[in-house]
């Protein structure tokens, strides 16, 4: 049987491989996001421009859905988006891109993500409402998180553990490590990330690997340089893969950090605008989702 005093110990240990696969390369910019003026910390900016029509990424090639997004060929993208123009060796400021990548979760309001570093794969499934972020993550190998923006739980061996930073060890350490992964999965955060580079350029079409192990020719816009990170780190590249500007379909960072090593992390990101199943996060949360429901999308 599992005693508390295992089940705080192996806490530390889940939560340090979960944060640690989820923010490489961005990881050390959560004091950045909490002193710049799109930090976790700051209130949460409408989207750019509002739709009534059904959630998706940008306008797609043909009326028909994709794993990248419903089809609706009428629907619009965020302002800050289609300023950005895709002609090879465009310059983007960091400040533009960051924006509209932020602009753009925010406005779709929903979707998945597969976080992919080293031996492991990590899912997400989130939902973005006027409250904050909500979502489901699952690790492989083993560990689940579920988060809204005031709770979070990790699954153990024998069932869900409640974060609480007043409650026992094991609860304190539950609490700290969701507070890190939720605010690593915003859009605040990934506007951080991106406003440190020095700058981009848009590099042209290439042929890249999709999550499902498909190709595609997708535009690559690319940091124009190396730049520091904190806690002593470098992004040594970071690249932006999308067909349109808004719905990223990928980002790889490849990091250095002294005494670790170099290595590279690649976030896809699927299904934009589709609403994932928090069927689980609504029972923990004690939320009024409706089955196979999520928060309704925020306009």
């Amino acid at each position: 049987m599992t005693t508390t005093s295992t089940r705080a110990a192996a806490a530390p240990r889940l939560l340090a491989s979960l944060v640690g696969l989820v923010t490489l390369g961005s990881g050390s910019l959560l004091a950045a996001c909490s002193s710049s003026p799109d930090g976790a910390d700051a209130a949460r900016p409408a989207p750019t421009v509002t739709t009534t029509a059904p959630a998706g990424a940008g306008t797609p090639p043909a009326p028909e859905a994709t794993d990248a997004g419903p089809a609706d060929p009428a629907q619009a993208a965020p302002a800050s988006c289609t300023a950005i123009e895709l002609v090879e060796g465009t310059a983007v400021t960091s400040d533009a891109l960051a924006t509209c990548l932020a602009d753009h979760m925010r406005w779709a309001g929903s979707g998945h993500e597969e976080i992919r570093l080293a031996d492991t794969t990590t899912l997400v499934d989130w939902v973005l409402t006027p409250d904050g972020l909500h979502g489901v993550l699952d690790r492989d190998p083993g560990g689940r998180v579920a988060f809204t923006p005031d709770c979070g739980w990790q699954q153990d061996g024998t069932g869900w553990v409640e974060g609480d930073p007043g409650g026992d060890s094991e609860a304190a350490l539950v609490a700290q490590g969701v507070d890190i992964l939720r605010t690593s999965l915003e859009p605040e955060f990934l506007a951080a990330m991106i406003r440190l580079a020095p700058g981009f350029t848009v590099a042209g079409r290439e042929e890249v690997e999709l999550a499902d192990g498909t190709t595609t020719t997708l535009w690559a816009i690319r940091a124009d340089a190396p730049f520091a990170s904190l806690a002593q780190s470098t992004t040594d590249e970071l690249v932006v893969w999308t067909a349109t500007p808004g719905p990223t379909a990928r980002i790889d960072i490849t990091s250095t950090t002294p005494g670790a090593g170099q290595g590279t992390s690649t976030t896809f990101f699927t299904r934009w605008g589709q609403r994932p199943d928090l069927t689980e996060l609504a029972e923990l949360a004690g939320l009024d989702l409706g089955a196979g429901s999520s928060p309704e999308r925020r306009d």
